[in-house]
């Protein structure tokens, strides 16, 4: 174009300029409306855990077997504040990872399951049968990650972290901060992965 030629620039560094030279007059205020669009996306070498598990549901069980599953966080927002974060890196690698941490090395439990009894024996085991085949297996009650899941799917994990991040990062926090949604992908393999999106609630579901 004759501006873009005027002063040098190639065109799409002009308009780079351009929006850079608006934002900075604009001090943000302009820059934050609901037209805009920011994300953030975390997916960290330690945001990992290696854990046991088997999907069962009715006429259905698969062998117990496990994953080294990836988790990646996405978070989405209109706005940034004026220290020009949507959010900050360290604020969602710290919770990501003690989540992480928390059900590493763990068989994963899905307390919520409708074909599958638990029973504690005071000997610190935890006895589990599935009514698919009647099988019978007994772990450690230490080594178990006990989840208010029906099922240990990767989709369902994902439902769980979006849970727990949102939790301990603090819906007011992350309302304050101008992030509107969240997004969590876990995967099992290379290539094979689930993903789940869900605004963040206007209101903080714990209060009350």
């Amino acid at each position: 174009s004759r501006l873009a030629s005027s002063c040098g620039c190639p065109a799409d560094d002009l308009l780079l300029l351009t929006i850079q030279h608006h934002y900075n007059r604009s001090d943000t205020k302009e820059m934050n409306n609901s037209s805009n669009y920011f994300e953030v996306n975390l997916a960290k070498a330690d945001f990992k855990f290696n854990a046991a598990h088997f999907v069962a549901f009715e006429n259905f069980r698969e062998r117990l077997h496990g994953h080294n599953y990836r988790v990646s966080v996405k978070l989405i927002g209109s706005r940034i504040r004026s220290d020009g974060y949507l959010i900050d890196f360290g604020d969602v690698k710290k919770v990501t990872r003690k989540i992480c941490k928390g059900i590493n090395e763990r068989i994963l439990i899905p307390t919520l399951s409708d074909v599958i009894d638990f029973v504690y024996k005071e000997d610190g085991s935890l006895e589990l049968t599935c009514h698919v085949d009647d099988s019978k297996f007994v772990f450690p009650q230490d080594d178990c990650a006990f989840l208010p899941l029906k099922h240990s799917t990767a989709e369902e994990l994902c439902v769980y972290l979006w849970g727990q991040i949102v939790s301990n990062l603090g819906v007011p926090f992350l309302r304050g901060r101008g992030i509107t949604s969240m997004e969590i992908t876990v995967a099992e393999d290379l290539a094979q992965e689930a993903l789940f999106r869900y605004d963040i609630p206007a209101d903080d579901p714990t209060d009350g």
